[in-house]
This record gives C-alpha cells, sequence and structure tokens, in this order.
C-alpha cells in the first residue's frame, strides 16, 4: 500500500542568496522538519528581491503544490519584497494592518524611535493572518487559499525557527492530516559510496514494499538512509540487513556518533579522561569534541592542542588518555593520509594510518572522525580479546 504526502515547495528569498553572501541554512532545517512532519519536499528555489519574480515563483507554486513556504524579504527596507510579491499572486491589495502599527510601535517604543520604514511590516492582505515573532520585528503570514497554503517567514534563522515551531507546524498539522515519515539511519566509516553499495547488493534498490532507501557521504561517513510512509517496524528488516552486510564498519545508527562511541570504549578500557593533540587539522577534533555533549560511561574530554613546526607540547590537561592526529598535505586524487596514535590504557596503539578523501574544510573533519573511528575499532577488538 503506497501513501501520498502534500507536497510543498520553499521558496528562500533574497539577492544575498544568489550572490553567494549568505548560505541558506534555513532550506536544510527546514527540509529535515518538513520530511518529519510528513510533506514532501519537491524543491528550494532561491529567489532574488524582484518584485515581479517572487509573485511568479508563489503563483507556480501554489499551481502545483499543496504548501508553498518562504522564507526571508519580510524587513523594513525596499528590498523586502516578499508580502507585495504574493499580494501579486493572489491579486490582492496590500494595506496597512492597524493592530500590527501598533505592535510595531509598543516594540519600538512609539513613533519617535520607530523608523517610518518599520510600518512595511504591518502590512497585510485580506486572506492572510499575522504570525506573531516574539523575537524580530518581521510578523509572517498564513494564508489559506483553495485548499492550498502560503507561510511567510523571516529570514534569520532563530526567528524563522520559532516561528515554525510554534504557530506553522502546528497549523500544518490540522489542516493537512499529516502522517509522518518514519526513518532509520545505518552509519559507517572507512567505506566509499561505491563500496558500501557493492556490498549492500540489491537493498538500495529494493528495500521492501512502500520502502525508499538513500545513500549519503558525510564528513563522519557513509550514511544509509530507509524511510516509510508505512509503520516503521517495516525499516527493521533493511536496517538488519545492512548491519549484517557491513560488519563492523557500521558504528551505529541513528543519532549514534563516532564521539560518544569512541568516549565510551575509551570508558570501558579504562580511561576516564582524554586530551587530543593535532596538526594539519585546524584544531577540527577540538572542535568536534568539545561541542560533543558527553553522557554517563563516556570519558570526559579535556581540552586539546595543536602541534605546530613538529613540536610535540604537553597534553594541555591531565588525562588518563592522549590521542594524537596528524593529517598530511593532500596527495592524488584528492587523498590524504591521517596518522593516529592512541596513548590509553588498555586499548593504547601506535601509529596507525587512515585515508580519506575529500577537499577544503571536509579534510580537518574527516581526518577528525577518522581518528575517532580507530579508537572505537580499537575498543571493540580490546573486547573481542578479552
Amino acid at each position: 500500500m503506497a501513501l501520498t504526502a502534500p507536497t510543498a515547495l520553499l521558496l528562500s528569498i533574497g539577492s544575498e542568496l544568489l550572490l553567494g553572501e549568505t548560505v541558506d541554512i534555513n532550506a536544510a532545517w527546514l527540509g529535515r522538519e518538513l520530511a518529519a512532519l510528513g510533506v514532501d519536499l519537491r524543491g528550494v528555489r532561491q529567489i532574488p528581491d524582484d518584485r515581479g519574480v517572487i509573485a511568479g515563483a508563489f503563483a507556480a507554486g501554489l499551481a502545483e503544490h499543496d504548501l508553498v513556504l518562504a522564507t526571508g524579504g519580510l524587513g523594513p527596507t525596499h528590498d523586502d519584497l516578499t508580502r507585495g510579491g504574493l499580494a501579486d499572486a493572489l491579486g490582492e491589495e496590500l494595506f496597512e494592518d492597524e493592530g500590527l502599527a501598533g505592535a510595531l510601535r509598543d516594540r519600538f517604543g512609539g513613533d519617535a524611535w520607530m523608523p517610518a520604514s518599520n510600518l512595511r511590516q504591518a502590512q497585510l492582505i485580506a486572506s492572510a493572518k499575522p504570525l506573531d515573532n516574539p523575537i524580530g520585528s518581521a510578523p509572517g503570514w498564513w494564508v489559506e487559499r483553495e485548499g492550498r497554503f502560503v507561510a511567510l517567514m523571516p529570514g534569520v534563522p532563530a526567528e524563522m525557527q520559532l516561528m515554525w515551531i510554534a504557530q506553522v507546524a502546528p497549523r500544518l498539522q490540522g489542516k493537512l492530516g499529516l502522517r509522518p515519515l518514519a526513518m532509520r539511519t545505518v552509519k559507517t566509516f572507512g567505506l566509499g559510496e561505491s563500496a558500501v553499495a557493492e556490498r549492500l547488493g540489491d537493498l538500495l534498490e529494493a528495500p521492501g514494499e512502500s520502502i525508499d532507501a538513500g545513500i549519503y557521504a558525510r564528513d563522519d561517513g557513509v550514511h544509509l538512509r530507509f524511510s516509510t510512509r508505512l509503520d516503521a517496524s517495516r525499516l527493521e528488516d533493511p536496517v538488519r540487513r545492512a548491519i549484517s552486510a557491513l560488519g563492523d564498519d557500521v558504528y551505529g545508527t541513528d543519532a549514534e556518533t563516532l564521539p560518544r562511541l569512541a568516549l565510551a570504549a575509551l570508558q570501558r578500557g579504562g580511561a576516564s579522561t582524554l586530551a587530543s593533540l593535532e596538526s594539519g587539522t585546524d584544531g577540527a577534533l577540538l572542535a568536534i569534541l568539545a561541542a560533543h555533549q558527553a553522557a554517563e560511561g563516556e570519558a570526559r574530554y579535556r581540552g586539546g592542542a595543536l602541534l605546530v613546526d613538529g613540536e610535540r607540547p604537553q597534553a594541555p590537561a591531565a588525562a588518563d588518555a592522549v590521542l594524537t592526529v596528524r593529517l598530511a598535505a593532500q596527495g592524488a586524487l584528492g587523498r590524504s593520509r591521517v596518522a593516529v596514535d592512541l596513548a590509553a590504557p588498555g586499548m593504547g596503539f601506535d601509529t596507525r594510518v587512515a585515508r580519506i578523501h575529500g577537499s577544503g574544510q571536509q579534510r580537518p573533519r574527516r581526518a577528525a572522525f577518522a581518528a575517532l573511528d580507530l579508537v572505537r575499532r580499537a575498543g571493540i577488538t580490546t573486547e573481542g580479546g578479552a
């Protein structure tokens, strides 16, 4: 039995996106949110600050999709044209809403303190309901027209996310009869996409009835994604088959992470604390471990230091274990060599070498994850030989 989901189009509005001055992190965040909610996002369009282009994008989106979302273009300046573009697409006139205007005046402390241009943010059309923005001056819009829905949200990520969670997502749940997408992820490290696909045989192409499968290269390895709009239990079989086919190259599923697994292995081996030394990585390992929220049963990260010109400084803090990572210069065909040493009770090892692919900021991050994967594997070997 196949189930269809409501479809959506996302319009990311702002010339700064097309010029590369701003990275569209809103699109990735909303993509995850829509999938979890049960909406099928069919496309993302980056639109310049041009009222005619914006109007055309709204009209085309509403002709083909159940939902059109837009982020950006709700500010007070001359190039904030999202409201006008939607008004044109719907054939409605903008007017100044007294309630919105009053709320703006209150926010600024009166007309004497509010730039006159901010009243642009009080504009509305007859079919739109304002969406409150408690941490910004730009209210959003919610529009329903002939069974189709439009939500306008600010481009500032924190404002957009709060508005989505508190106001837009609940409206969609109430209007569209959504069935959330069930997803499972199998995570591997040490294999490329083609090698993973080869070992899986026909699993990616035929994961099961009403199940979709995908494969993605990430900094922390190659991930397999299985999803269905039916019962989540259907995903247990493809997950089991993937783990069986890939063996120890699988380091976890779903929310499992390499930092957690490496720190847990150290704790089991007798090291309650860890420090790091690294070169050629721009401090990527330090950043990854510092951002990790340690849980019970994991070694605690005490901090790290960078190796400069081959010098080996003392570990930055007293620790039971020290992990050293050296990333060599990039070689042919985008390959890089990573040398890793671990001084740790029960599971330490001398230099082991991993090879990674990638360029730019991928290289140092993948080197750091390669080191953590070697620690994870050392923990498995130690336990297996115990």
